[in-house]
């Protein structure tokens, strides 16, 4: 008979610490993916929403804007919390090409799904655009307006008469808001109010200017508003490009002199605020008759305010005008360019070759 005998069974070996590592990395690795997804999900879900209290806002798509230009026109104003997340849900159900330009009255946060119904099947305001050229004056814009626009010349000049807009460039206590309606084209809709316009153009002024170095005005002791008087000189009295800089130089080297400006432009300003045109040609008499701190033929230093709308390059010219030592320029035979002189002998061969 056979004698029973105990087997022992002994534990398997322990798994290899290689294997033990992979498993951990593939665990941390899983919970990583996990943890994106749902976080892209939530944002997602974020950027798609909206908030319940909204305030009213007024969005423009221009004519031929592309998807990424209109999502990010929402984005800026608030309408949608993320421009990327609008135009992927756009391509997603497919209505790109059917949004709509025009004028909208939307809310800030109405979100992703409403605002595109908005801009697929929403009737748009009519949109009126109204360019304002550079060197115009506030009388010429006024007219502009009210040639282009359902807002007359007289609601306008009311608007910007009113002392309820300002600029932190202004002096204090001013409200002359000549040479800060910045020239450009505005779109508007027919509900568009005076004061809605001049706001915007005062927030263009803002905007386009941002990239500007006004502390550059120091160097030629002056403010950065007195900086947009001589851009505004400099707009009225160039005819080319090149001319800017150089008619900036020499408004500096007079001013360090100092002697008087003697500007046309100045004497033509005067003229339009005392009877409601401009003159040309001047005459003699004008430069010694026209009693008005704007004449710099009789005042010393610069005007009290900018004599019209000046365009971005000129303001560039006011804050980095030309390294000259001229004092003199006269327009050229051909009206379309200036000759500049370093003295009176040679401005006067500059003069009567023009």
């Amino acid at each position: 008979m056979l004698e029973e005998t105990e087997v022992n069974e002994e534990p398997p070996p322990p798994a290899p610490p290689k294997r033990r590592r992979r498993g951990r990395i593939l665990a941390v690795l899983l919970l990583l993916f996990i943890l994106l997804v749902g976080t892209g999900a939530g944002y997602v879900w974020w950027a798609m929403g909206g908030t319940a209290n909204g305030s009213p806002v007024r969005v423009i798509i221009p004519e031929g804007a592309s998807g990424s230009e209109i999502a990010a026109i929402l984005q800026r104003a608030k309408v949608v919390r993320s421009g990327f997340i609008f135009r992927l849900v756009a391509r997603l159900r497919g209505v790109s090409t059917d949004l709509k330009p025009g004028a909208y009255d939307l809310t800030t946060g109405m979100g992703v799904t409403k605002a595109l119904d908005k801009l697929r099947t929403g009737v748009p305001l009519k949109v009126f655009r109204v360019t304002i050229p550079e060197g115009k004056t506030i009388p010429e814009i006024a007219a502009i307006v009210g040639k282009d626009t359902k807002i007359t010349a007289a609601q306008f000049l009311a608007a910007v008469r009113s002392g309820r807009h300002r600029l932190p460039i202004m002096p204090k206590g001013s409200t002359n808001l000549e040479g800060l309606l910045f020239p450009k084209t505005y779109e508007i809709v027919e509900k568009t109010s005076a004061d809605e316009l001049v706001d915007m153009m005062l927030n263009q002024f803002t905007m386009d200017t941002a990239g500007l170095d006004f502390s550059k005005a120091a160097a030629h002791h002056i403010t950065p508003y007195q900086a947009v008087i001589v851009a505004s000189l400099i707009e009225r009295e160039a005819k080319v490009e090149r001319d800017r800089p150089l008619i900036a130089s020499v408004i500096y080297n007079r001013l360090a002199r100092p002697m008087r400006l003697q500007i046309d432009a100045t004497v033509e300003y005067a003229i339009l605020l005392q009877t409601g045109h401009y003159k040309f040609p001047l005459t003699t008499d004008d430069y010694t008759n026209v009693h008005s701190a704007y004449n710099t033929y009789l005042h010393d230093g610069l005007p009290p305010g900018p004599i019209a709308s000046p365009g971005l390059a000129a303001l560039q010219a006011a804050l980095s005008p030309a390294n000259t030592n001229y004092y003199y320029y006269v327009l050229t035979s051909d009206q379309r360019s200036h000759c500049f002189a370093r003295d009176q002998a040679e401005f006067n061969r500059c003069r009567n070759a023009a």
